[in-house]
């Protein structure tokens, strides 16, 4: 009977294993098996490992597969991706879907109750409107300022908390050094939105990977077409962006996002299955051992090689039998910043205060040096009085258009004097020929 019992516990355990022979590698328990196409089935901070369960295989065929435009220079694979994204994006989303769709995008583990907002994590409702709104993750002003194309692309604008999206206003991503925390209002009252400084304004660990690759979407897809035509418009530097890709891992959430939008308007977000292309498009080797959805980072492709003006900033040129590794990457040109422009300059006046404006690399469009407010003038800087048709006199602020008015009649009222009437134009200021004129006849 022992005898018996031992031998089918081992073919139990010859069953397991041969069973577990045949499991995909990469088939762990906390990745979905198969994403769902309407709504969010992924979870915050638990990081994509495999592209599994997705459409990823299938949307990046052809001379669109890793191997193929890894091979290309850094400008062919950016090219090679925006036609990729721009092709397929067969419907373009309104701004109000970017409302009335957040609860499927952006839902956890199909909870179509609920919605995760960007930067504090909170978990909203769709009646919670106003207390969260639209956030553009590429501040309108310096982008297309449109809520139309790249405005209202679903890849783009995220459910935020209002008063974070509001502190944070257009200022870019990067790292702040002392700065001010930013918390939610209602409903995220006390949540942490992140980091803010005159110049910066810097989310979450959890979040800077999603902002950097939702960055790249809209450089790459939309470019000049909605005004996206240099990273460093909305990132301290390219080496910030990269940090934060490589800080803040994709997770099976933003996987989950990336199908469903996926559904709706027909494109991916390239950056979310193969975060390796943000190295490759600006000529830089992929991070070794870094974990990826697509999992080409360990595989050790870097590509890139060429960035088209003449300079080889690639991984090593020629990989093939000759064993000719090429030169070692070369990191692009540091701007100097010779030439700025003033930006966003706006004079005081009677009632609103101005701004002294921004000053900004003319090249590669970088902020260099913040501007201040300058204070209301709180005065009205009025002119000379002139007659008007009706025969009243008017004071004109050239600055706001503000008026003052004056009739004879009013003047003249209750006065029994020359001299009375004289005092009473000298104590309000009406000295001009003009009037004193009119007054005589």
């Amino acid at each position: 009977m022992m005898r018996f019992i031992k031998s089918s516990v081992a073919a139990l355990l010859t069953v397991v294993i041969l069973i577990g022979s045949y499991l995909p590698a990469n088939a762990v328990s906390d990745q979905p098996a198969s994403y769902s196409s309407s709504s969010n089935s992924g979870q915050r901070d638990v990081v994509c490992t495999t592209l599994s369960g997705t459409s990823a295989n299938s949307y990046y065929s052809g001379k669109y597969t890793y191997d193929n435009l890894s091979e290309l220079s850094a400008a062919e694979i950016q090219s090679s991706l925006s036609a990729l994204m721009k092709t397929t994006h067969n419907k373009l989303s309104s701004y109000d879907d970017c409302h009335y769709k957040a609860n499927l995008t952006d839902c956890e583990n199909n909870n179509t109750k609920n919605l995760s907002l960007i930067y504090t994590d909170y978990d909203a409702t769709m009646n919670q409107w106003n207390g969260w709104n639209r956030e553009h993750i590429w501040p309108k002003s310096l982008g297309g300022n449109t809520t139309t194309g790249g405005g209202a692309d679903l890849h783009h604008i995220r459910p935020s908390d209002a008063i974070v999206n509001s502190t944070r206003g257009n200022d870019k991503y990067g790292n702040v050094s002392g700065g001010k925390q930013v918390y939610g209002g209602t409903p995220a009252s006390g949540y942490l939105g992140g980091t803010s400084s005159s110049t910066y304004f810097e989310p979450n660990d959890n979040v800077k990977g999603d902002v950097a690759r939702i960055c790249l979407y809209v450089y790459v897809r939309w470019g000049s077409e909605w005004g996206a035509t240099s990273i460093t418009k909305v990132f301290q530097s390219v080496d910030v962006l990269l940090e934060w890709c490589e800080l803040d891992p994709v997770d099976t959430w933003e996987m989950g996002r990336n199908e469903v939008v996926e559904a709706i308007q027909g494109n991916r977000n390239v950056f979310i299955d193969y975060p390796e292309y943000a190295w490759l498009i600006f000529g830089r080797e992929v991070p070794s051992g870094m974990t990826t959805p697509s999992g080409e980072a360990k595989q050790g492709s870097t590509g890139g090689g060429n960035t088209g003006d003449g300079g080889n900033t690639g991984d090593g040129g020629n990989t093939g039998d000759s064993g000719n590794t090429g030169d070692k990457p070369v990191d692009p040109p540091v701007c100097t910043h010779a030439q700025t422009v003033l930006k966003n300059s706006k004079a005081a006046d009677c009632y609103n205060e101005g701004y002294t404006g921004d000053i900004y690399c003319a090249d590669c469009d970088e902020l260099i040096t913040k501007g201040s407010k300058i204070p209301t003038t709180n005065a009205h800087a009025y002119g000379e009085w002139e007659l008007a048709d009706d025969g009243s006199f008017v004071k004109t602020c050239p600055v706001c258009g503000a008026k003052l008015t004056l009739t004879l009649d009013s003047l003249m009222a209750g006065v029994e004097s020359d001299a009375e009437l004289i005092l009473i134009l000298m104590t309000l200021g009406i000295t001009d020929s003009t009037l004193l004129d009119a007054i005589s006849k």
